[in-house]
């Protein structure tokens, strides 16, 4: 049987995890990936950071080089086992782009054909690399 439960409000989830685990959530972007639910909630949590830092390689896309770029993707490279959970997240941010330019709805498709190519079993480095050359075109 499956049961199917509404959205927890993102001010909601705030709450319960400042007063439970006394973490205080900076990115209305990581809030949305929530998704309404706590349970995400609790497992985004420790993952702070990483998903900090890979937003600050999209927001880096237009500022910087593409060798810059490759240098502060470490965690990219770094996180083949939390390989979709990460390339979800950056269609999250590039959905909350997409909002204010439309460029970035092309990002969206970048970002899913590297998960499409990584489910097939294709090198990882290479398919990462790939994805953030074709990024750095678009944006």
């Amino acid at each position: 049987m499956i049961l199917h439960f509404d959205q927890i409000s993102n001010d909601k989830i705030e709450k319960y995890l400042e007063e439970n685990y006394g973490l205080k959530i900076n990115s209305e972007i990581m809030i949305d990936a929530f998704q309404g639910s706590i349970g995400k909630a609790i497992s985004l949590k420790e993952k702070q950071e990483e998903y900090k830092k890979i937003e600050n390689i999209i927001y880096s896309l237009e500022k910087k080089d593409i060798i810059d770029i490759i240098n502060m993707s470490e965690i990219l490279y770094k996180a083949k086992d939390e390989r979709i959970d990460i390339l979800d997240y950056m269609n999250i941010v590039f959905i909350n782009l997409a909002k204010k330019s439309t460029k970035y709805a092309n990002c969206i498709e970048i970002v899913e054909e590297a998960k499409k190519r990584l489910k097939s079993n294709a090198n990882y480095d290479m398919s990462i690399d790939n994805m953030l050359f074709n990024l750095k075109k678009i944006v």
